[in-house]
């Protein structure tokens, strides 16, 4: 029985450039994101970052961050679904579904599409 085709997208890798501090992902449809890594952490969704049950998290609070905050040390794939960001200061609870991290892609085309 044929499948159906995958909606989610798919990085055909996931590189760390600390040089850069950027997060690159070349997807398998031919699009390349490129992330700074202080966005990334922006844009966590955990419940220490961004609250759960109505309670405000960490990052709805705290406007500022520090330097080991936005720092990323390594990274960890989670399944066929998502990668796992573990930042300077020992977070490490975000995971960061590619369907996610697509929706999060801050290029001039991808902005366009959400506006």
């Amino acid at each position: 029985m044929p499948q159906p085709p995958d909606p989610a997208p798919r990085p055909t890798r996931i590189v760390r450039d600390a040089g850069r501090r950027q997060l690159r992902i070349p997807w398998a449809d031919g699009h390349e994101s490129v992330y700074d890594w202080e966005y990334l952490r922006r844009g966590c969704q955990c419940a220490h970052c961004h609250g759960e049950w109505g309670t405000p998290g960490y990052l709805d609070t705290n406007p500022a961050l520090t330097p080991q905050q936005t720092e990323l040390k390594s990274m960890q794939h989670v399944g066929h679904y998502a990668v796992l960001l573990i930042w300077a200061d020992g977070h490490d609870t975000g995971i960061y579904a590619f369907r996610d991290l697509r929706a999060l892609c801050p290029c001039p085309a991808c902005q366009g599409d959400r506006a």
